[in-house]
């Protein structure tokens, strides 16, 4: 249901407060869309470059215990101790106690790999194994052990790799040797590859060890500065690297992998592409979690970043938060500025109420003009306002007066119409012709057709004496029609012949009474011919879905003359910028006031349509609304 407004000012205030509050939400809307957007990129981005640089840290540090393992396998002088005294010929058997070249050898081996190990800085063992089962270390343990390099954990992928390096993560209980500071069960991460002679030909393993504390001591750093924020290291089988084992953390550390079990699920059934941002849930908590990860072309490692939605998405949630107190204050503010305009805007017209209340009839019988009355204000700001409205009102009453005659005389033009046709129909050259055939075939003992034709003529009387002011139904139109076709056949007997084709459900539209039979009259006045018989056909069509009726006349005659037909065009075509209907005359009435009575009564949707067949004769076409206009 419509609301009304009781004032033009709850109107206007209303129409105005609608416009400016729908533009400014919609400003609000595709500013909010947009700053939406454009933080969740950037927090997008942010989680992909915290990622990157994760990453890149990494790498450094793999390279730099990458280069320590070059630096010992391409050193000539590790070579030549390597070949010469860690690796005798079979048989041989050398001890430091027995061979002090060996002791010296082996120290001097210690002092080359502590001296790389010192001017990286990048580790804190290298050892040195060769086929037989000897290892050399240096950096956190100087000497030389036994070992069985086949029971090391990756000395099958070092082999199978030949040169290649291999990087695992070791416990340090895991070691060969002592680690000789902290626990002894603290992680580290092993860098591996074989290490061959001059001749390419494998003669042992290079390894190097860094704690892994260290190595990810960044990771450490980043995730102490944001409790929200969970990053994930996996090698190349995803074996999780990072976080460490809860039992070399400290608290605040270790909290931060305590739900690992659940994020490793999230990761093992990733989906998105690298380095794409994609909200996972956790399940244990419910929250909303943002994943972010990206795979190392250098280590082969994957990062996974994780971070609540929440705490990423913080800034986003404040500006929801300011955008939302923006809004509420400047709808405020637009009520507040439709009120005043509202007001500002009926502000004459309130005064112009006033000044009419205060108008009776006796001063507008004084003979004062309603312009001079409306112009009595005292306010000089209203003075062009009223002024304009006052001229307006005076326009309006003018066109209404001039509509308001222009309707009496439509209605004086309709009757005038009907009047003029009853005229016609009732001339005295009408009465004569029939009193004067009636008279011969009584000469002539046609006594039935004079009952006939006296009964078509008393029909015909009575159907054009009757009030017509609301219209006839069709069928009413046709019978008169067709006594009146009935006459003319009596009087020129087999010369003329006639045919009604009118659908059944035409029959009962209410048409302008006598608007078809003169149509008849005319062709039997101006289209009768040499050429017998003469012939008529009057049809009939209703279109449903225009809710429109159709007549069509024909007949086989000469045809009308083209001056004529040339004249009834015209008179039909400006009849479209007709202000009055022009005056009806009895000599006139015909065609033209046929289509005078249609434009009466149906307006816009009456059609008359008069031509020359190609064949000889005359088709007119009438058409008009099923409803009254």
């Amino acid at each position: 249901m419509r609301y009304r407004f009781r004032t033009l000012q709850q109107s206007l205030f209303a129409y105005y407060s609608a416009v400016f509050i729908t533009f400014s939400l919609i400003v609000a809307g595709l500013l909010y869309v947009y700053l939406t957007s454009d933080i969740r990129h950037r927090s997008e981005e942010q989680q992909k470059q915290l990622g990157l640089s994760i990453v890149s840290h990494l790498d450094q540090e793999v390279v730099k215990m990458n280069n320590f393992s070059m630096n010992i396998v391409y050193s000539n002088l590790v070579k030549e101790h390597f070949s010469h005294y860690l690796a005798p010929a079979e048989g041989v058997e050398r001890t430091m106690t027995s061979d002090p070249s060996l002791y010296k050898d082996t120290t001097t081996l210690i002092d080359v790999i502590m001296a790389i190990i010192s001017s990286s800085n990048t580790a804190k063992q290298a050892n040195i194994y060769d086929v037989n089962g000897k290892m050399l270390g240096a950096g956190v343990f100087n000497g030389q052990l036994p070992v069985d390099l086949k029971q090391r954990p990756w000395y099958k992928e070092t082999w199978e790799r030949s040169g290649w390096r291999v990087i695992r993560l070791l416990q340090g209980g895991a070691l060969p040797m002592p680690t000789g500071e902290g626990r002894t069960d603290q992680p580290y991460i092993s860098l591996t590859r074989v290490y061959k002679d001059g001749n390419y030909v494998s003669q042992g393993v290079v390894e190097i060890l860094q704690l892994a504390e260290d190595l990810f001591q960044y990771l450490h750093e980043l995730q102490a500065g944001n409790k929200e924020l969970r990053v994930y290291v996996l090698d190349e089988q995803d074996t999780l690297l990072y976080p460490l084992p809860s039992a070399t953390l400290d608290a605040d550390y270790s909290s931060a992998s305590a739900g690992y079990s659940e994020d490793m699920k999230l990761i093992q059934h990733r989906t998105s592409p690298p380095e794409t941002m994609q909200e996972v849930t956790h399940s244990p908590t419910g929250s909303r979690q943002m994943m972010t990860y990206m795979t190392s072309q250098e280590t082969g490692w994957t990062v996974v970043v994780m971070q609540s939605k929440q705490s990423l998405f913080a800034n986003l949630n404040r500006m929801a938060l300011f955008f939302a107190g923006a809004t509420l204050a400047t709808l405020l503010i637009i009520l507040m500025f439709s009120y005043l305009i509202s007001k500002r805007v009926t502000l004459p017209l309130h005064r112009l109420q006033r000044i009419i209340q205060k108008t009776g009839e006796n001063d507008l019988m004084s003979g004062q003009e309603a312009g001079q009355l409306l112009f009595k204000l005292d306010h000089p700001a209203s003075i062009r306002e009223l002024a304009e409205l006052n001229d307006t009102f005076i326009r309006l009453n003018q066109q209404l007066v001039q509509s308001f005659q222009d309707q009496m005389a439509i209605k004086s033009r309709e009757t005038e119409a009907r009047l003029l046709a009853l005229q016609s129909q009732m001339n005295p050259h009408f009465l004569y012709n029939n009193i004067t055939n009636i008279s011969i075939m009584a000469e002539e003992g046609m006594n039935k057709q004079i009952v006939v034709f006296c009964d078509h003529i008393a029909s015909m009387l009575r159907y054009i004496s009757t009030s017509g002011k609301n219209g006839v139904p069709l069928s009413h139109e046709l019978e008169y029609c067709e006594r009146y076709l009935e006459c003319m056949k009596i009087r020129f007997e087999d010369d003329l012949h006639y045919e009604f084709s009118i659908p059944d459900e035409m029959k009962d539209i209410r048409v302008p009474m006598l608007i078809i039979q003169p149509l008849l009259e005319n062709t039997m006045k101006y289209g009768l011919s040499d050429t017998l018989p003469w012939k008529l056909h009057i049809t009939g069509e209703l279109h449903i879905d225009q809710e429109t009726w159709q007549i069509h006349v024909e007949d086989n005659g000469p045809g009308m003359e083209p001056g004529t037909l040339a004249q009834l065009v015209h008179y039909i075509d400006e009849s479209q910028e007709w202000d009055q209907m022009p005056q009806l005359e009895i000599n006139g009435m015909g065609l033209k006031n046929i289509w005078a009575r249609l434009k009466l009564w149906y307006g816009p949707a009456a059609r008359m349509c008069i031509e020359n067949k190609s064949t000889g004769g005359v088709s007119i076409h009438i058409r008009g609304s099923i409803r009254k206009e």
